[in-house]
């Protein structure tokens, strides 16, 4: 079934999105009700512990969730198209010329046995429905706008050959093959040096900038979410918890957990004769979450009410004390 057009004011549109392994009684739901939108030329940025859920939110958004995850919502539009009532195919035409997705692991995307030319011109050939000269002069096009030196040279090395944050960029040229209108990056800076790190979160803004293309983030590092997107969405134990703008984080963030990932990151001017502050606890088991909010046990403000009733996202923010 073709996907049927719908209002294209954001790129990405999920609302009450729901994600659940196993079945019956046995079912798991480790993603609860959320919405979340990302505008045109917007970057929105997922922060948040692992397994608090930011990841499985962006695998059902790119329809990539893995084998045993089921997806529900009531709203799941991308680039103006309703992609609730179409099929496996239909999605993937929907999706697959508009849509760049980079992973936190380069090297387990990559194939190691074929050069990184090949691997770019096929996304070229395609969706773009590109000959095989012009698909590889778009691979050199794009490996030149990731900045990697000697793009006409490097297009036929394979991916071993390249260091840790130039498979990264790699990665992002092959998401630019296809022109996209949304980057969806996981954790693409996982296990980089701070120098490469900051090389690759210049050259996501750079696009974003020059080309307008929207991105979506999905990290643990607040401080690096902070830098680089418009607005941020905090996620703990499959739910949002706060959404605000990233220009707000440092002197407005409300939500206790949101405030305690902030007091989390090591600064300059830190004493280093103390340990590094840290959130107390572990996150809640998704197979038995409390009745109440479910930071409540690790929450320097909690009350009798956070422990009976859960608060739901008001204003931006989801906490009884703060709202």
């Amino acid at each position: 079934m073709s996907p049927e057009v719908v209002n294209a004011a954001n790129v990405l549109e999920l609302r009450g999105l729901r994600v659940t392994f196993g079945s019956g009684r046995h079912e798991v739901s480790v993603v609860h009700g959320v919405d979340l939108n990302v505008a045109r030329g917007e970057i929105v940025g997922v922060v948040g512990e692992s397994g608090s859920g930011k990841t499985l939110t962006a695998m059902a958004a790119t329809d990539l969730l893995p084998s045993g995850a089921r997806r529900d919502a009531t709203t799941w539009a991308f680039d103006g198209t309703d992609l609730l009532g179409a099929d496996h195919k239909g999605r993937a035409v929907a999706l697959g010329g508009k849509l760049g997705v980079v992973f936190q692991d380069p090297m387990s995307s990559l194939n190691p046995a074929r050069r990184v030319g090949t691997q770019l011109s096929d996304t070229s050939r395609f969706w773009g429905r590109r000959s095989r000269s012009e698909a590889h002069g778009d691979a050199v096009d794009r490996l030149r706008r990731v900045r990697i030196a000697a793009p006409e040279r490097r297009v036929d090395d394979y991916p071993h050959e390249f260091s840790g944050g130039m498979r990264q960029r790699v990665m992002i040229a092959m998401g630019l093959m296809v022109t996209p209108a949304l980057i969806v990056a996981d954790e693409p800076t996982t296990a980089l040096d701070v120098t490469v790190q900051a090389d690759v979160m210049a050259l996501l803004r750079e696009l974003n900038e020059e080309e307008g293309t929207a991105v979506l983030l999905v990290s643990h590092n607040i401080a690096l979410v902070a830098e680089v997107c418009h607005r941020v969405v905090v996620m703990y134990a499959g739910r949002i918890v706060e959404e605000l703008a990233a220009s707000d984080l440092a002197i407005g963030a409300r939500h206790p957990y949101t405030r305690a990932l902030i007091g989390s990151v090591p600064t300059l001017d830190a004493d280093l004769s103390q340990p590094l502050p840290a959130i107390g606890g572990s996150p809640p088991d998704p197979a038995n979450l409390p009745v109440g909010c479910a930071f409540a046990d690790r929450c320097p403000l909690v009350t009798d009410r956070c422990r009976a009733e859960r608060p739901e996202l008001v204003d931006g923010v989801a906490c009884w004390e703060v709202s």
